[in-house]
């Protein structure tokens, strides 16, 4: 990726908990001008993850100092609580330790706005070099972690203060809807979804799958919810009733006649939302926000233990569109019931505003220009 430039401008720190805080993050940077350059410090694993979502050129740089959640292997449904803290606990120390050594990288980058979502430790930095610093969330780890924290015990909950300390280190929270409330943290403000609004594509992909153009198409997006074990069968039986399904990934043998993968490079998840009757994925915030902002029903399983599903789901029932599957029926694509109720959906209106982006793009400009809040104190 082209850099954008040698110093000044926005430096952007992004969790390494999976690309959904990247995809969001995508749709802010686009917004800012190319004058102004931009830095994404994430780690590594993340950085192939910028293609083809950036509209403009930023310079990457390694970092990581968070886990996210950490899961089960190839189930990204539950969480394993213990192992969460752990490791979290693990990695925000070691970061920690390299506080000043990251508030010099700021001071000699010349940063003037840091932008985070949702590590906690690159806000301290900004605060330790002075730095006008934006945490850009509907969560933050602190909330994830305090449930599990009250079960494991005093060490663990003394991590969840100590990590919201930390976090206390912005400028100022800006609370990307749907969001959960964070109260503890005193400067924030609440703006609309933050959307990567696709193209609707329909007929380009009738095309493509050579399908008829009565055909109900649905997006799968299935995640790490351990695909080899999935009885890709059972959606076979829905091709009788004219629905096929797109996804980005299949069965090695035995594709069944109704299930079409397409290239993610050439069809982003967000035109397919568009371009689908239903979506078949859990509810993550991207996926959810771009279902509600395309006015595309949503079948999604609970996911438990992860406080962000609560605010969703009360997001996409409230607009009409969601629907709810067991995790087993879920899992084993028994989905007979929950696409007749997606297909006989009929939203509502959005239960947010959709110009979270361009709010936030706004506010990263405004503090390149001078015409931001002071620093943190």
């Amino acid at each position: 990726m082209a850099p954008a430039g040698t110093g000044g401008g926005v430096v952007v720190y992004v969790t390494s908990h999976g690309f959904g805080h990247l995809h969001r993050t995508a749709a802010i940077l686009n917004r800012i001008p190319t004058a102004i350059p931009i830095a994404v410090k994430c780690h590594e694993d993340l950085f192939h993850g910028w293609t083809g979502r950036l509209t403009r050129p930023v310079e990457l740089f390694p970092y990581c100092s968070d886990v996210g959640a950490v899961g089960p292997p190839g189930d990204s449904a539950r969480i394993d609580p213990k192992a969460t803290i752990e490791q979290a606990r693990a990695r925000h120390a070691e970061a920690m330790k390299r506080l000043d050594a990251e508030a010099d990288w700021l001071r000699n980058r010349r940063a003037q706005v840091v932008h985070a979502d949702a590590p906690a430790v690159p806000l301290a930095a900004a605060k330790r070099a002075g730095i006008v610093s934006y945490l850009v969330a509907n969560f933050t780890w602190a909330d994830i972690y305090a449930p599990y924290a009250r079960d494991l015990g005093k060490p663990a909950e003394r991590f969840v203060a100590d990590l919201r300390q930390v976090y206390r280190s912005a400028t100022q929270l800006l609370r990307v809807e749907p969001a959960l409330k964070m109260r503890w943290l005193r400067e924030q403000e609440t703006l609309g979804m933050v959307v990567n609004r696709g193209r609707n594509r329909r007929g380009e992909l009738g095309q493509l799958l050579n399908l008829d153009r009565k055909t109900r198409l649905v997006y799968a997006y299935l995640g790490r919810y351990g695909q080899a074990d999935l009885d890709w069968s059972r959606l076979e039986r829905h091709a009788a009733r004219g629905i096929h399904f797109v996804a980005y990934h299949g069965p090695e043998t035995g594709c069944p006649r109704n299930l079409h993968v397409v290239p993610s490079d050439a069809w982003p998840g967000g035109d397919l939302i568009a371009s689908c009757d239903a979506v078949l994925a859990k509810a993550g915030y991207g996926t959810a926000t771009e279902a509600m902002a395309s006015g595309a029903p949503m079948i999604y399983p609970p996911r438990r233990g992860f406080s962000e599903y609560r605010v969703l789901d009360r997001a996409l029932r409230a607009w009409g569109g969601g629907v709810t599957i067991p995790a087993r029926d879920f899992h084993e694509l028994r989905l007979d019931r929950a696409l007749e109720r997606a297909f006989a959906a009929r939203p509502g209106l959005l239960p947010f505003a959709t110009d979270g982006a361009a709010q936030v793009a706004r506010r990263l400009v405004n503090a390149c220009r001078g015409k931001s809040s002071r620093p943190a104190s």
